[in-house]
């Protein structure tokens, strides 16, 4: 397909050019100091011009309340602008009365009468535009069509087949490398239109790319089309929706509303239509289009509620399981947390997950994984009812908040949880190379606001850390069991790799303390590492530990007095990362026991910061370890260890 440059197009032999009386009065009103006569003079040369000039004024399109009857009476009652537009109106009905076969003059004019009628009277509201000029502007922006229509003809023809005039510029730059907009101003311009005029001509389909300088008319002039296509028969309610977003972010409350807008411009371009000896076909109901409008608008609204509640449940909700996440989970353990702050009311939290669950991962592949994710979450959630929120907390790990219940609903609850999963095998049947059915089961720890006293609740992660750390002890109990903060101890460990736990109200008797038998607190929630650290302790000498997993409970447990009297260690083993309190709050906690004041506390960690040892050293560790350097020389260390519980003791 042949190119087609700009330049060609703007001097093609046939294209529109103004009456020489149009000519004449543009040269004449560029000079700030022409005289009203020489304008008068140069009108009534065209006797015909003249006259329809002077009937116009005298039109219901103006109200003037005294019939005029000379073009200087004219420009003294309008105003010199008033008479150039009407000039300039009519000599382009004149350009375009011989226009080619293919350009729809009816359609031009009914977009170009309703426009400049709009544009006039949003100017006369919003001010900041002379409304002249925005008429003139208006009946002008698409002389770059009709240039198209002579200059590429039938192939322009094709471009406008079946396009909607608002997509028009699109599909011109798609075909031709520029628009009608750009070619209308560029026409203005040789014409020696005002810059204002040219500009709205260029930018009235895009008023956003206009300057500043020139905002004001482009505005209005957009405005105008987008009122004309409103009282197209074809209009549809976005078209209606398009005027009073664009109306209302340039000009808030000075915009008139549609349904009087509308109307006044309909029955004043039918009007001025007739005047300019132009057919522009039947108006439709404003007010059913508006009508339409609002019901689109209001279903609109409707479904972008609908959407927005819809973003905010997949924001909290676990896309898997349905049930809500650790996002939701955080929210509603804060909204809890602030509840039993202002008003004491209670709240607690059971935490569990899937036994072995990755050997089904590993075994069965991850399809058979989600499909139990998604029956623990069903089961527990059956279970729970109306009493608490489930919330997958992330990977297979589960939570349950119930609020306004005590520690003994908690448990009991937990329990129905657990025997809901032990007492039906999950069904697998639907997913490919498996068995039919799969045993499931979970172990699940407990706490709640009355597990202890209220006082020790210092945040929301408090009672989520106890309920962990039960979730440990049930683990280490053999799984498939309920663990409730309080109602079992941690206790000395005799075989290592092995917890040992018995109910709170059963007294331990704590094993008589032989000659030379050292004891050492390690704190460590790794516990593969505990497990191994404990088997070399107990091989190189004869040594109790006990062991903790996390810092929190560690803390609690020294600051109630376990650690006072026949079970004080001699020695305190304690990785720096845990669960809860770091490291640096375990060893405050101990330095400040008067039992545990003086006992050697060796700092555990993974991390090589000399400003974080430093600090150890300083708050009053007595070794800083890097678990590299314990894992290089494990005999040494272990050494070092004993022989520094061995002078404690």
């Amino acid at each position: 397909m042949t190119s087609i440059r700009l330049e060609d197009i703007l001097v093609c032999p046939g294209l529109p050019s103004l009456p020489a009386v149009a000519v004449r009065l543009l040269e004449l009103t560029s000079d700030p100091d022409v005289a009203m006569s020489d304008i008068s003079k140069l009108v009534q040369q065209d006797q015909a011009l003249a006259a329809k000039v002077l009937k116009t004024v005298n039109s219901s399109f103006y109200g003037l309340s005294t019939p005029c009857g000379s073009i200087d009476r004219a420009m003294g009652y309008l105003g010199l602008n008033t008479v150039k537009s009407l000039v300039l109106g009519f000599s382009l009905v004149e350009t375009m009365k011989d226009a080619e076969h293919g350009f729809d003059l009816e359609s031009h004019w009914r977009r170009a009468i309703l426009g400049a009628t709009a544009a006039r009277m949003l100017a006369m509201e919003v001010g900041g535009v002379d409304p002249e000029d925005a008429f003139t502007a208006s009946l002008f922006q698409d002389i770059g069509v009709l240039v198209f229509c002579v200059t590429v003809k039938d192939r322009y023809a094709e471009i406008m087949t079946g396009t909607p005039h608002r997509e028009i510029c699109e599909h011109e730059r798609k075909a031709l490398g520029f628009d009608h907009a750009l070619v209308g101003s560029e026409m203005a311009s040789k014409w020696k239109l005002p810059v204002d005029i040219v500009e709205a001509i260029r930018y009235h389909h895009h008023p956003e790319d206009c300057v500043s300088t020139h905002q004001a008319i482009v505005r209005v002039v957009a405005l105008g089309t987008h009122v004309s296509a409103c009282l197209d028969h074809d209009a549809s309610p976005s078209e209606v929706r398009a005027y009073e977003t664009l109306a209302e972010r340039w000009y808030d409350e000075r915009a008139p509303k549609p349904d009087q807008l509308f109307n006044e411009v309909a029955e004043t371009g039918k009007t001025l239509a007739k005047l300019f000896g132009q057919s522009i076909g039947s108006m439709p109901s404003a007010a059913a289009l508006i009508s339409l409008a609002q019901e689109k608008s209001v279903e609109h609204q409707l479904n972008l509620q609908r959407q927005a509640e819809a973003f905010k449940r997949e924001a909290l909700v676990d896309g898997l399981t349905q049930v809500a996440n650790r996002k939701r989970f955080d929210a509603e353990m804060k909204r809890v947390f602030d509840e039993f702050v202002s008003d004491q009311t209670p709240f607690g939290v059971l935490f569990f997950d899937a036994d072995r669950f990755k050997s089904v991962n590993d075994t069965y592949g991850h399809t058979a994984g989600d499909v139990v994710l998604v029956e623990l979450a069903k089961r527990t959630q059956q279970c729970v009812g109306s009493d608490g929120m489930v919330f997958r907390y992330g990977g297979e790990e589960f939570a349950v908040l119930v609020q306004g219940k005590d520690l003994d609903f908690c448990a009991a609850l937990a329990e129905q949880v657990r025997a809901s999963f032990d007492s039906t095998p999950f069904d697998l049947s639907e997913v490919d190379g498996v068995p039919d059915t799969l045993d499931v089961t979970a172990s699940i720890g407990v706490s709640s606001t009355d597990a202890g006293v209220p006082e020790r609740i210092k945040s929301p992660e408090h009672v989520v850390q106890e309920a962990d750390e039960c979730v440990y002890a049930a683990k280490s109990d053999g799984r498939n069991n309920v663990k409730v903060f309080g109602r079992f101890n941690q206790v000395m460990i005799s075989d290592p790799g092995k917890v040992s736990e018995v109910p709170a109200s059963v007294k331990l008797e704590e094993p008589a303390k032989t000659a030379g038998t050292q004891r050492i607190l390690l704190i460590e929630d790794d516990a593969l590492a505990a497990t191994l650290v404990i088997s070399l302790l107990k091989r190189r000498g004869n040594v109790e530990v006990d062991w903790l997993k996390s810092g929190t409970r560690a803390c609690m447990s020294i600051e109630a007095g376990d650690f006072n009297t026949e079970r004080a260690p001699q020695l305190v083993l304690c990785d720096f990362n845990l669960p809860g309190c770091d490291g640096h709050e375990v060893l405050r906690v101990v330095r400040e026991n008067g039992s545990l004041v003086n006992v050697p506390f060796f700092m555990l960690t993974g991390n090589n910061d000399t400003n974080m040892r430093d600090e150890s050293i300083r708050r009053g560790a007595t070794k800083f370890i890097h678990k590299d350097e314990f894992c290089a020389d494990v005999n040494r260390w272990l050494g070092t260890i004993l022989g520094t519980n061995s002078i404690a003791a």
